[in-house]
């Protein structure tokens, strides 16, 4: 399955979100895998939060 740059654009967003959570956790001294993943799937919610606004022109649901 090939990507568009549109899908490549949010997979990178995602990804420099799960960056961004995981190490603010593991930044609390807090390694527990468990936690971790938690933070991985909160990081979903940035890109999620950009899909849902229609007006975003990048992610936005009816953007091109």
């Amino acid at each position: 399955m090939k990507l568009n740059c549109k899908h490549q654009a949010a997979l990178a967003s995602y990804a420099r979100s799960v960056v961004g959570a995981v190490v603010a956790v593991a930044a609390t001294g807090n390694y527990a895998p468990d936690d971790l993943a938690k933070a991985a799937v909160a990081a979903l919610l940035p890109p999620i939060l950009r899909w849902v606004n229609s007006s975003d022109p990048a992610f936005g649901r009816g953007s091109h």
